[in-house]
């Protein structure tokens, strides 16, 4: 069996806290924000930083066969439209962040809004084909 002395293990913590205190934190450089692609019906593309919906709530509205959910869109990685506009409401997909697919009919009579290389940008939903949400 080992003994060790009190001088002993007082030395080693001292000696462990000498070790923590001169570790060098390791910091890494920022992640630098990707804009989101938007793609429009007539096949204009725009890259957009901190793409966003006018007002307080950031989600979108989805319906699937007469439920009505709400999806944030810091939860959202693309949106695909798939069909005509009717009645407010375009059939889509969505790919969550998460993994996973949603397909639905998507509320589209809201605007986008954001900055591009020529400062505000907006856009009405229903003129959008496809948005590639971007990490601002």
């Amino acid at each position: 069996m080992y003994r060790i002395s009190i001088k002993s293990l007082i030395f080693l913590m001292l000696l462990f806290s000498w070790l923590i205190g001169c570790a060098k934190e390791v910091v890494l450089p920022p992640v630098e924000p990707w804009p989101s692609k938007v793609v429009t019906s007539d096949g204009m593309g725009y890259f957009v930083y901190n793409l966003r919906i006018p007002g307080t709530k950031q989600a979108v509205k989805m319906r699937e066969g007469g439920a009505i959910t709400w999806i944030p869109l810091a939860d959202i990685a693309n949106i695909r439209f798939t069909g005509p506009v009717c009645d407010q409401y375009r059939p889509a997909r969505i790919s969550p962040l998460r993994g996973g697919r949603l397909e639905g009919e998507l509320f589209v009579d809201f605007i986008i809004e954001g900055t591009s290389d020529q400062g505000y940008w907006n856009i009405p939903m229903s003129k959008v084909e496809a948005v590639d949400i971007g990490s601002d």
